[in-house]
């Protein structure tokens, strides 16, 4: 009997020793803490997911969990795991700083506030951690004072040369087959040269309705002047509003917006219409955004051209500490209202990259490329076939960051459009030299 109770005693205790070993005795811990230090987040989440019932509740398993839940876009799990190693280790100050991040992420700004305001008191922090908290801690008091109500104003002063500023064809004369033979081209039918000045204000901002809420507004007013060929001076106005809201996994707004234009001082035309878009955060470095917009297109000077308007955007970005990409797919439809303008129906398809580059603290350097193809649909009464364009687009501009509110750009656009009916092909060129104030 007495063999069977040391026994017994024995099975006991090793039990207790296996349960009282920690996770960072585990060769399990290395393992993840292996995949976290080569960024497999991915793999470290899965193989974190397997030792949950373990080891949940060790300081060191905790630690980890969250850290590699903050980089999975999984704020809550971060949340809860960073809470636990506090709570245990309430003088790990590494722990506390990513708590405040996790805060950070689920929008809970004066969780955030709190616990940096507790970091910035202690004496033994290091320099490294002391920075990051003093940089967290201005970037959570800017969107606190952006939660209720953010406005933000730019302006802008261009000065440039448009090298065909109406679109024009070099070609003296076409073939017209409405007419059976050639005609001599117009002035206002062939590319005319201009330099030019033009004024930009934007207004841009949102209210914030809950914590995963807001109204986005913005409005753009741009007046563009040519020096000598007055008739082709525009002037535009771009007012937007939209509903934005944050889910779990997404995010999605629903608005408005309208586009007035005037030419040469008179009226031209309106666009108006009503968006909605979905977009998604994924992989810290990742962002892919949809937009669908339903509209219209009033004209004012010839109700002929009068279009109803959809189109969807897909746009992808990725970002890094001094790049940011982005690549977008745009479709559009352009119906006309009446019959006897239904060849000017065009459907189009667009392809577009940039890229951004901070080769410097006060430099950023941009680049785009755009491919645009349109296909009308009905047959153009005077040239008896249907019109088909390609364009390519290229720009570049270098930008110098005085300061907050002042920056200079230089930008260079070229285009170089394609058409089987020769009077809509063109080449055109844009350099222009800006200031931009924000306030």
């Amino acid at each position: 009997m007495n063999k069977f109770i040391l026994v017994f005693f024995l099975l006991g205790l090793t039990s207790t020793i296996i349960k009282a070993k920690t996770f960072k005795e585990d060769d399990a811990f290395a393992q993840l803490k292996q995949e976290v230090s080569l960024n497999k987040n991915e793999n470290a989440w899965a193989l974190a997911q397997t030792h949950i019932d373990e080891y949940l509740g060790d300081a060191d398993f905790d630690f980890l969990y969250g850290l590699i839940a903050l980089r999975v876009n999984q704020e809550e799990h971060a949340v809860y795991a960073f809470e636990r190693v506090v709570a245990n280790k309430p003088n790990w100050l590494d722990a506390q700083y990513f708590l405040a991040n996790a805060y950070f992420k689920v929008k809970n700004y004066h969780a955030v506030i709190d616990i940096l305001n507790g970091l910035e008191e202690v004496d033994s922090i290091s320099s490294k951690l002391k920075s990051s908290v003093t940089q967290l801690k201005l970037h959570t008091l800017t969107l606190l004072d952006k939660q209720s109500l953010y406005i933000n104003h730019s302006a802008g002063v261009y000065m440039g040369y448009d090298s065909n500023i109406n679109a024009g064809t070099s070609e003296d004369n076409i073939f017209l087959p409405f007419l059976g033979e050639e005609i001599l081209l117009s002035d206002s039918s062939r590319e005319i040269s201009d330099n030019y000045v033009a004024l930009n204000y934007q207004l841009r901002g949102n209210k914030a309705l809950t914590q995963s809420s807001k109204l986005v507004f913005s409005g753009v007013g741009q007046l563009h002047y040519f020096a000598h060929e007055s008739d082709y001076s525009r002037s535009l106005i771009n007012l937007s509003m939209a509903y934005q809201k944050d889910f779990e996994y997404f995010s999605t707004s629903i608005g408005a917006r309208v586009t007035p234009l005037w030419l040469d001082n008179s009226f031209y035309r309106t666009q108006f219409g009503t968006t909605l878009g979905l977009s998604k955060s994924f992989y810290n470095n990742w962002f892919i955004a949809t937009e669908a917009y339903i509209g219209k297109t009033k004209n004012d000077v010839n109700q002929l051209l009068n279009t109803d308007d959809k189109s969807i955007q897909v746009t992808i970005q990725y970002l890094q500490d001094t790049w940011q990409h982005e690549l977008s797919a745009v479709y559009t439809e352009e119906i006309s209202e009446f019959t006897e303008s239904q060849h000017n129906d065009r459907k189009t398809n667009m392809l577009n990259y940039s890229s951004y580059w901070a080769i410097a603290p006060k430099w950023l350097v941009s680049a785009t490329v755009s491919y645009q193809h349109q296909a009308y649909q009905h047959e153009h009464p005077f040239f008896f076939e249907k019109r088909t364009d390609d364009m390519w687009l290229f720009g570049a501009s270098i930008q110098y960051q005085e300061s907050d509110t002042w920056s200079y750009r230089l930008s260079a656009n070229k285009q170089d459009k394609d058409s089987n009916l020769s009077l809509f092909s063109y080449q055109r060129s844009d350099i222009s030299l800006s200031a931009h104030m924000s306030f």
